[in-house]
């Protein structure tokens, strides 16, 4: 089977290649991966080719208890290709019989519409539109369907990458049957991801080698023809969902909102690291607290939740990262809103009062936009209009810039 990667960066070399890699160790596939960089940029492209293709990954973490510092030797790409100067040949490629998936991380903003992108415009810088082109030439080649797991970090990302192909496909005037071919014929999958991908250690002989965690989880909303071609469900954190919801709300809350209830608690209070606040018997058992009141608000079996939240703990505690709370305090209004209040509304809902823990988190991230309860010198980092807001409703103690 072969594989079209769009996109040559960090994270889907450290994330889908190592999944790639030990499901060909393991017998699970037979696959060759084939990578193209979404825009201009060569570097890495140009660096992948001069090494055959091959590259190291190191995962450094804790996972299962383990402390973990390990590199994987990654041999299961097989091509690279310039966008720009090879592109016939990545033509080629998607008009094959073997390539039966493609994946992508194009950046959020990549999956967009450009209603000035013309058909005849090879490539096109769009890439959706991109990708219009080169599906219609794998049609008009009477091969069969692809399945595409697109991992851009935006909501329901594979569906808005099919509708933007559709809506291509309209503007330039193409045959309605490729109209059907995509709907009937491809698949487009939903996927979540996560991984901390920390990039290229300094100093390391291997340029295109890629430091990340040990954890991953790959969650993905397959239809048939995925778990076909993609048959690894359950596999080393993929799970295959027919809704992607739950999980969603599990990573949000749970990791992004776990982060976002302690940090400003705990650099206020003089830690300035992650794992020192984790290792912090009063700020150790507030977390744990915070995740109970949580986990009541996810609809999800409470294995699944217990299992991720101690993944999370873990990942807080790595001894191979300082992650600093200021630098995570950035836009904490924002954070907040999206991360933690929902959990205190629906909290609310099924007990019939407040949580505790949250409630407080609430009260500390005001007292550290005032900057009161605290010695620490510090300017909050957010917008003019947050700043704005809290000048002016703080009593007599002068403006935060």
């Amino acid at each position: 089977m072969k594989i079209l990667q769009i996109g040559e960066g960090n994270f889907l070399r450290a994330f889908a290649e190592d999944y790639i890699q030990k499901a060909n160790e393991q017998g699970l596939l037979n696959a060759e991966v084939y990578i193209c960089q979404p825009r201009s940029n060569t570097k890495t492209i140009d660096a992948l080719k001069a090494q055959n293709n091959e590259y190291n990954i190191t995962l450094s973490g804790r996972f299962k208890g383990e402390v973990v510092d390990e590199t994987k030797k990654i041999s299961c790409v097989k091509q690279c290709f310039d966008t720009q100067s090879e592109f016939d040949e990545i033509e080629a490629l998607f008009c094959d019989d073997d390539l039966k998936l493609v994946l992508s991380n194009t950046t959020e903003a990549g999956i967009c519409f450009d209603e000035n992108e013309k058909a005849d415009t090879v490539p096109n810088k769009n890439i959706p539109a991109r990708i219009t082109n080169l599906l219609y030439k794998r049609f008009k080649s009477g091969k069969g369907g692809v399945v595409f797991l697109p991992v851009e970090l935006i909501e329901d990302n594979a569906q808005t990458l099919k509708k933007y192909i559709l809506d291509y496909a309209a503007l330039w005037g193409y045959e309605s049957k490729f109209s059907d071919y995509i709907e009937n014929e491809c698949s487009f999958c939903n996927t979540l991801v996560d991984r901390i991908v920390s990039g290229h250690k300094a100093g390391d002989s291997d340029p295109c080698s890629v430091s990340a965690e040990p954890y991953a989880s790959w969650i993905i909303q397959a239809d048939e023809k995925c778990r076909e071609v993609f048959p690894l469900d359950k596999f080393d954190g993929i799970v295959f969902a027919n809704d992607l919801s739950a999980y969603r709300t599990r990573k949000v809350r749970i990791l992004n909102g776990t982060h976002t209830m302690s940090v400003l608690t705990a650099y206020m209070s003089g830690i300035d690291i992650v794992r020192d606040m984790m290792n912090d018997e009063v700020f150790a058992k507030y977390i744990n607290l915070g995740l109970e009141e949580i986990k009541q608000t996810i609809e999800l079996p409470k294995e699944e939740l217990d299992s991720f939240a101690n993944s999370v703990l873990e990942r807080f505690n790595n001894p191979f990262i300082d992650h600093k709370l200021f630098d995570i305090s950035l836009n904490s209004m924002a954070k907040f809103n999206t991360r933690c209040l929902p959990s205190i509304l629906d909290y609310m809902k099924i007990n019939g009062r407040a949580p505790k823990i949250l409630s407080f988190a609430f009260a500390a991230l005001i007292a550290f936009y005032l900057k009161v309860g605290t010695n620490r010198e510090y300017t909050p980092n957010d917008s003019p209009e947050v700043i704005e807001f809290f000048n002016n409703h703080i009593p007599s103690r002068g403006k935060l810039l």
